[in-house]
């Protein structure tokens, strides 16, 4: 692998790994990102470009998060902004910084500056981007997902977009961080009861295929009963197809975020392995 290049060796097109910032400064809603999840390119869609949210993760990077709902976006602005970035990767625009290769799109992303399913867009906006996916030629190398905390599943509106994800070959990443009320409220910031969780996975899961992705930071990663909410909940029916785990890579721009402290290497894989016994899941690990 090649050393990471100083601030002042980027070239114009390249994107460091874990910067969601700078490359939102040439457009409103869309945004190219180098993701370690995605595994390369990823391509955002923030349907929430006042920093609007229902939950607030102690650990959440988005700096001036509000609580509350998103009004409306312009779609035709997304639809043109999601058209040429597309367009601008096709191109060779964009590539890993230190790296001279042009970077493929590895997969479009509903996530963003809050939880997207707060969107009265929503569903547009999955519209949208299967229809620009197909029109780029990316429906057979790339994703779709949406990135939610799950809190809004059980809503008709949720469940028809989400329908309307699995249609075009979509994921929906189900956030699960924390096992017990208390730990969601210290974690999450907001104290979600247990059968909540379990019902909206539950949902979600017999809708679009979901996996689910779980935040592991010290003080709160909590194993063991992210575990449990996912077995409670299939043994209820949801069928989840495996689960994300993930660290600490951004700095949070929250209050007690400055108290977190990332994972090491064998942490991680400690609570990937409590996750694949007691689920019996497979599960992918991001430092």
């Amino acid at each position: 692998m090649p050393d990471a290049p100083e601030p002042g060796d980027l070239k114009p097109g390249d994107l460091e790994p874990g910067d969601h910032n700078t490359p939102k400064a040439e457009y409103t809603l869309v945004y190219p990102v180098w993701s370690r999840r995605a595994g390369g390119l990823s391509i955002g869609i923030n349907l929430n470009p006042g920093k609007e949210c229902n939950w607030a993760c102690v650990y959440c990077e988005v700096e001036g998060l509000v609580r509350g709902a998103p009004g409306s976006i312009d779609l035709e602005v997304l639809e043109g902004e999601l058209r040429s970035v597309l367009s601008d990767a096709a191109a060779g625009r964009w590539r890993e910084a230190g790296r001279d290769e042009p970077a493929a799109v590895r997969d479009l992303c509903l996530a963003g500056d809050g939880e997207p399913t707060l969107s009265p867009d929503f569903e547009a906006a999955v519209e949208i981007a299967a229809g620009l996916r197909v029109e780029h030629g990316l429906d057979h190398s790339s994703k779709l997902v949406v990135i939610s905390n799950g809190s809004r599943t059980h809503r008709p509106e949720v469940v028809s977009g989400l329908a309307r994800l699995q249609a075009a070959g979509g994921e929906l990443w189900f956030k699960v961080d924390a096992g017990s009320s208390e730990r969601r409220e210290a974690l999450n910031g907001i104290r979600n009861p247990t059968d909540r969780v379990v019902e909206s996975l539950v949902v979600a899961s017999s809708t679009v295929d979901t996996w689910i992705q779980t935040m592991a930071v010290h003080p709160h990663a909590d194993p063991e009963g992210v575990a449990r909410i996912v077995t409670q909940a299939m043994d209820q029916g949801a069928s989840p197809r495996g689960i994300l785990l993930y660290g600490l890579r951004r700095p949070s721009h929250q209050s007690g975020g400055k108290d977190l402290k990332a994972l090491s290497h064998d942490e991680l894989q400690a609570g990937a392995e409590i996750l694949r016994r007691e689920t019996g899941l497979p599960v992918r690990v991001f430092e």
